[in-house]
């Protein structure tokens, strides 16, 4: 199902640095993680997890501090948000496809033949999205 749910590296990194700092802010609500750390612990590249960082500061997802003591940690009530407010956040508006194919074969403008199927499984994916939460998903690592 490739094509159906598309979720870049962006809104990927983003759903785990939250739930890294979700479970840090549980052991230590005035812990923080530097971009360098995060990246180490999912072995990503540190330039886009600045980036993502710099995303979730800016929808108050993340709080930021410079200087030795720095980093980022969950600003207050971000453990509530789901799933899609974090993928949001960070690409914008959730869309999909609306076909099960890498490659669509349906002539242009003919009714698709699986629609029941994708539309079912988007709506259920937009439901699961919005219903997860941070601190759940934090709850259940760890």
């Amino acid at each position: 199902m490739a094509g159906l749910l598309n979720v870049g590296e962006m809104g990927a990194l983003a759903l785990h640095v939250m739930v890294e700092l979700a479970a840090l802010h549980a052991e230590d609500d005035a812990a923080r993680r530097t971009a360098l750390q995060l990246a180490a612990g999912l072995d990503a590249s540190v330039h886009t997890v600045q980036k993502v960082i710099r995303r979730l500061v800016a929808g108050n997802m993340l709080e930021g501090a410079r200087g030795v003591n720095g980093g980022v940690r969950l600003a207050a009530g971000a453990e509530a948000a789901s799933l899609l407010d974090v993928l949001e956040c960070v690409e914008g508006p959730m869309r999909t496809n609306g076909c099960l194919f890498v490659r669509r074969v349906c002539p242009e403008g003919a009714r698709c033949r699986f629609r029941s199927v994708t539309e079912s499984l988007e709506q259920s994916v937009r439901e699961h999205f919005t219903t997860t939460t941070i601190a759940k998903l934090s709850a259940e690592a760890h």
